[in-house]
């Protein structure tokens, strides 16, 4: 297959050419043993010469080369070899341009030798005889990511038991107050050797809530004795019950209750630093030099590495021009039917949090996976340091069940004039949530929810509950939202809603919800969910619109979406790029947005056409799981060992 992608670096074009290989982005470039290799295809407006080095990415050898091949302007030249793809493995091939006149460029491509997969494996990635993962990239180097780096402190550390401050029992009425003064009174003791405040414990019982509750400081743990059954609403609206009958049914329940009381939407716990000094940018910024990045890579090389030390907390900041908007379609979403407004997209940029673990040279290399590729055609990309000395960190919420009291309308409908968001965790980074269930909580920003200014963060061993949907249809609900500024009646139901960096979501539950398991625009990443259910899902789990990027669906049984939403909503388009379902059950719609990818590997249940508004994304072993289990989990036995695994609950390993 000739390529049909060209690489343009200002006065050239550079192409890899081969009959039988696929070279396409995302997509495996692969070569069986035997084969020719690659040639390169090199077109210019000037005269010049070029340089191309096959090498091989495990030895270190020169397996091919040609220097020096002359180049006339505006003539294609291809640079072709004799030798044929022996020794099994990835090659890199390097391409040195040089231009009468110009300052000499460079560009990388990438393919792999590879006689046949072990059974059960994806053409993506499979495990070695020695049991660790193997990437197979596309001709620009683009992989599946490491997505191991999420949750508390970057994954495979067990959430720690921080030490009881203060205890709470119920007291009649509102107990907002006495709440929060026990929060404020253990945020005002000092940090010990590991960054601890301590916890306050609220007893078993029922804790009426009128207001919100905050934790503003490091080191404070909100915790109860329990959230009780997991999948089982305790509250049934269809009773129509007082507040003080559904006190009364709770009593004697082993348990921590929240009860959010009131009809002003709210939500009931914020875990916050401070907004207004997050993220201070520290000293120059620098471009990257490489004319293309790709997805996966954890290495790139910079302008004036000077500026930067090993352990420095850096932004990686990708851009996405007017041009790279073109590309995707982006500029022009169709109008809707109904005649509401669209916004076209603008260029913008995506800010990745990193830290710099190694520098040679201009070369820089950072902790973790890259979640989109960064290309200079398309405006290229920087870094510069940072400061996030005001976030909030070993902070947390545990065991207990939080419950938002309503009473169904004259309608027989939930109008939503109740506490409507759970939890939040924003400008913070090592927080936890775990152990928690919570019923009827039905926002569009989630009943759980970590916010853009939220890193390493876990939630596990959650569920959110709400109400059948019999509650927000017929008479006085419109289901479409179009009427919801009229009527204040609209329901997201988002559950599991992640918008930061680097969250984990594990093991959670969602009964009824819209959204069991989403992310908003322009995320990050990476983001897991990992052993989640959706039962009686309303529509679909995914990254909801504007480019979100680098998620990962592991084992999740639910309806889920990696497509193109085109004018839904306000014109939400590619809604996530290079976002992988691994293993996962149910519904599954996978698209390819231009420039990137999305895979679906192993899935098992329909295969939707998401209205045929995109291309087919990668689907491998559709029908049939793929081995390892669980994607997350040997991304982190691969990076800390087998005792990774166990600290976040995997005694048996994958």
């Amino acid at each position: 297959m000739q390529s049909d992608v060209t690489v343009w670096q200002d006065e050239a074009a550079i192409e890899l050419v081969h009959k039988g290989m696929d070279i396409r982005v995302g997509y495996p470039a692969l070569l069986a043993p035997g084969d020719a290799y690659p040639s390169v295809a090199v077109t210019a407006n000037n005269g010049g010469s070029v340089t191309v080095k096959i090498i091989h990415l495990l030895t270190g050898d020169v397996v091919a080369s040609v220097v020096n091949r002359s180049i006339e302007a505006y003539e294609q030249t291809l640079v072709c070899f004799g030798e044929e793809s022996e020794l099994l493995g990835s090659y890199r091939v390097d391409v040195e341009l040089s231009l009468k006149g110009k300052a000499n460029r460079s560009d990388l491509f990438y393919f792999t030798v590879l006689s046949e997969l072990p059974a059960l494996s994806s053409k993506a990635a499979y495990t070695n005889e020695a049991g660790a993962m193997v990437y197979l990239p596309d001709f620009r180097g683009n992989r599946l990511p490491d997505f191991s780096g999420v949750g508390y402190r970057g994954g495979g550390t067990a959430i720690p038991d921080v030490p009881v401050q203060a205890t709470l029992f119920p007291i009649p009425g509102d107990n907002t107050s006495q709440i929060q003064e026990a929060i404020d009174r253990v945020s005002h003791l000092p940090l010990d050797s590991n960054g601890f405040r301590g916890a306050i414990l609220l007893s078993k019982g029922v804790y009426e809530i009128a207001s919100t509750l905050e934790i503003r400081a490091s080191g404070v743990v909100l915790r109860g004795e329990g959230q009780g059954e997991v999948r089982k609403l305790w509250y049934d609206p269809d009773q129509c019950a007082t507040l003080e009958q559904l006190k009364t049914q709770l009593e004697g329940q082993e348990a921590t209750i929240l009860i959010a009381t009131g009809n002003e939407r709210r939500r009931v716990i914020k875990i916050h630093g401070s907004e207004a000094a997050f993220r201070e940018k520290i000293g120059e910024s620098s471009e990257i030099i490489d004319s293309y990045v790709p997805v996966g890579a954890n290495t790139f090389r910079v302008e004036q590495p000077e500026r930067f030390s090993v352990g420095d907390a850096i932004i990686v900041q990708r851009s996405g021009n007017a041009a790279w908007i073109h590309e995707i379609g982006m500029d022009s979403i169709p109008p809707r039917s109904d005649g509401s407004k669209i916004t076209q997209w603008s260029p913008f940029e995506l800010e990745f949090e990193h830290v710099i673990t190694g520098i040679e040279g201009n070369q820089i290399t950072v902790d973790s996976s890259l979640m989109n590729a960064i290309e200079s055609r398309w405006g290229g990309g920087r870094i510069y340091k940072f400061d996030d000395t005001a976030r909030i960190h070993e902070v947390g919420l545990e065991n207990l069940r939080g419950i938002a009291f309503w009473v169904p309308n004259t309608d027989g409908v939930d109008d939503t004039r109740h506490a409507n968001e759970f939890v939040d965790l924003d400008y913070c980074k090592n927080g936890w949530v775990r152990n928690v269930t919570l019923e009827h909580f039905n926002s569009t920003n989630g009943a759980f929810r970590t916010g853009r200014g939220s890193k390493w963060i876990t939630i596990q061993d959650s569920s959110n509950l709400i109400a059948d949907k019999k509650f927000y249809n017929g008479k006085g609900y419109d289901p479409t939202g179009r009427t919801f500024y009229e009527t204040n009646i609209y329901v997201g139901r988002y559950g599991f809603y992640l918008i930061g960096q680097s969250g984990l979501v594990l093991r959670c539950f969602a009964l009824n919800n819209r959204h069991g398991f989403t992310l908003g625009s322009r995320v990050t990443g990476p983001n897991v969910f990992l052993d989640c259910e959706g039962e009686q899902p309303l529509t679909w789990s995914e990254p909801h619109h504007r480019w979100s990027v680098g998620g990962l669906y592991d084992n999740v049984h639910d309806m889920i979406s990696l497509m193109n939403r085109l004018n839904m909503g306000s014109g939400h388009g590619w809604a996530g790029a290079n976002y992988a379902a691994w293993n996962t059950e149910g519904t599954l719609v996978a698209h390819q947005p231009p420039t990137a990818q999305n895979w679906s590997i192993g899935h098992i249940g329909k295969k939707d056409n998401g209205g045929n508004r995109g291309p087919d994304g990668f689907w491998d072993s559709h029908g049939e799981h793929v081995e390892p289990r669980s994607l997350y989990l040997q991304q982190l036995k691969d990076r800390l060992g087998e005792s990774a695994l166990q600290r976040i609950g995997y005694g048996k390993g994958l």
